[in-house]
């Protein structure tokens, strides 16, 4: 074999190396605890199980708020049904109407109803421990149930009196077309009164999973924070491990997402620092998350004031970005330098800008197919004719390498001037490929991740988000699955029709065997992605044959090289004065 079919069998090897690296499910990397924590705000979040001492002694100054009668009140606008619990302020339940889980009911987020998710949480100077969740507010509503719609507003005012001068007032404001909803927070008499000058505000619970399956939307569950310009992900992967991240600054989020939707803490000020916390219990797929932000409290003062924003809904792009928080960051589009621009500036743009005229994903996707194939037609076109042209060349340069067979440097020298004489690339038949890569990438980490797809069928595809099974196995293949989809094996078939149509330059058996092996992997690949992505590449690999086809029927002899195994002559110079 020669050198230029090693280099071109060691490309096709580095592609398919890279293939499987990035499109099997992302593994994120564990967030160990860090090395510096503030004492207080480790006793603060550390679990512990009450201890039977009386109120005045686990509350202190808080105690008669300590004992009371929980009133629940809902708020309903047009995207969601929140639950309010006057015993610590909280959010106890929120229910998307526009969604539905894997039982095909209602989406809800707040997966620890008993406690609530929402509070503020500090230590006093006496060293004891507050959690808002656990004391019983006054105020709220008389209504049982308020709607708000459209543009209207709502705002829910509940007080926690500790001593005459001394109170917290949480106040929830909503609007009736929005997932996010106003947070504010007063602090009247709480200078000097907090240890280390500060309290957390907290999401507390993670989120309710809401895929049937759940090891994947395990693969996808964090807790995050934005701070810096930078995301900060932890990920509580392994079995009874403590999973803590900590760190001090202007945080601009706080947020606890799983694979389709995310809870997020959003200040309107400066903050402190953030503090993340995850862990896992063995036999059970669901990561439990807390994600707080530290604010401070002036030491002198007699009011603090601090205003959030929660959201609360789909990690749908558009939504999430018009927060401006910069929350879309918590979406994962791979490569920020490379496959998150492919994702953010022309497949979601385009795939939202075809939603407004044509409701249906997967014609939106066969749509796109063939748009990718048209712009990268005059690539795919150059290609072609390379191949075909080395494919032409294949019997002079065979005869060179008898030839030259003993002189490798002159071979390299002649092959060199041929290649050149006949503007060919040896390599050009990658070139599309290697430039589609990104793309490809992005569109799997899309299709992924972005709620867009999900539960939108096409044809047998009941949903393009996930793996387009007809056939459940019973037992697991290694590579393959416990599942058979239709969608890769169609994908696998024109895949060869089109390796098997399309001009080669190598005749070898190592050729042969890629155009079986490559099917093949694709098969294995796709078996477990989402529909959608095979459906992509089914098309474009549909649209690519048609293409193959006409340029091989609209190619002529005249477009094939005409080249001379022989050097041309060189002309010599004469001398002067040789006519004397």
């Amino acid at each position: 074999m020669d050198r230029n079919s090693v280099t071109g069998l060691a490309l096709i090897a580095l592609i398919m190396i890279v293939w499987l690296q990035f499109m099997s499910p992302d593994k994120k990397p564990v967030i160990r605890e860090s090395a510096k924590k503030a004492a207080s705000v480790e006793q603060v979040n550390v679990p512990l199980k009450p201890a039977p001492v009386s109120a005045s002694d686990a509350f202190g100054a808080f105690a008669s708020a300590a004992n009371g009668k929980a009133r629940k009140m809902v708020v309903e606008n047009d995207l969601f049904r929140a639950t309010i619990s006057s015993k610590g302020a909280t959010l106890t339940s929120l229910v998307l109407k526009k969604h539905l889980d894997g039982a095909l009911q209602p989406v809800q987020l707040v997966s620890n109803r008993a406690d609530g998710a929402l509070s503020l949480l500090f230590l006093t100077r006496e060293g004891r421990k507050i959690d808002t969740r656990d004391l019983y507010f006054t105020g709220g509503s008389v209504d049982t149930l308020h709607t708000v719609t459209g543009k209207e507003s709502y705002s829910v005012r509940y007080r926690l009196n500790v001593s005459k001068n001394r109170n917290i007032l949480i106040t929830y404001s909503f609007t009736g077309d929005s997932y996010r909803v106003g947070y504010d927070v007063q602090l009247n008499g709480f200078s000097s009164a907090l240890a280390g000058n500060e309290y957390q505000l907290q999401w507390d619970g993670g989120l309710g999973y809401t895929e049937k399956n759940r090891e994947d939307e395990a693969h996808n569950a964090l807790a995050g924070a934005y701070l810096g310009g930078s995301l900060v992900k932890l990920d509580a992967a392994k079995d009874n491990q403590a999973y803590r991240e900590e760190q001090s600054g202007e945080a601009k989020w706080v947020a606890v997402r799983n694979k389709y939707f995310v809870a997020a803490l959003i200040p309107a000020g400066p903050t402190g620092g953030f503090y993340l916390d995850g862990s896992k219990k063995a036999g059970n797929e669901f990561e439990n998350y807390l994600a707080s932000l530290k604010m401070e409290v002036p030491v002198s003062g007699a009011s603090l004031d601090n205003s959030f924003s929660l959201y609360m809904g789909p990690l749908d792009y558009d939504i999430v970005r018009a927060q401006k928080a910069e929350l879309e960051k918590i979406m994962d589009f791979g490569w920020d330098w490379l496959t998150r621009p492919f994702a953010e500036y022309i497949i979601l743009p385009v795939f939202s800008w075809m939603n407004k005229f044509i409701h249906n994903y997967g014609l939106i996707i066969i749509i796109f197919a063939f748009l990718i194939k048209l712009v990268t037609y005059p690539l795919s076109l150059a290609s072609t004719k390379s191949m075909k042209k080395m494919a032409a060349l294949q019997p002079m340069l065979k005869e060179l390498q008898d030839k030259y067979k003993d002189n490798p440097a002159k071979l390299q020298s002649e092959l060199g001037r041929i290649y050149k004489e006949a503007g060919v690339n040896p390599l050009g038949g990658c070139l599309p490929v290697v430039l589609q890569m990104p793309l490809l990438f992005a569109m799997f980490y899309v299709f992924r991740s972005s709620i867009e797809l999900r539960q939108h069928g096409f044809l047998w595809a009941h949903d393009l988000s996930v793996p387009d099974s007809i056939l459940n196995l019973g037992f697991t293949i290694p590579m393959y699955g416990d599942h058979i989809a239709l969608m890769p094996i169609l994908m696998a078939g024109t895949v060869f029709v089109q390796q098997k149509i399309t001009p080669t330059a190598q005749t070898n058996d190592q050729m042969k065997i890629m155009l079986y092996m490559f099917p093949a992997m694709m098969l294995l690949f796709f078996n477990n992605m989402p529909s959608g992505l095979g459906l992509y590449y089914l098309m474009f690999n549909v649209f690519s044959v048609a293409q193959q086809f006409y340029i091989n029927s609209t190619t002529t002899e005249a477009d094939m090289p005409n080249v001379s195994i022989a050097a041309p002559a060189r002309q010599k110079k004469k001398k002067s004065g040789s006519g004397k």
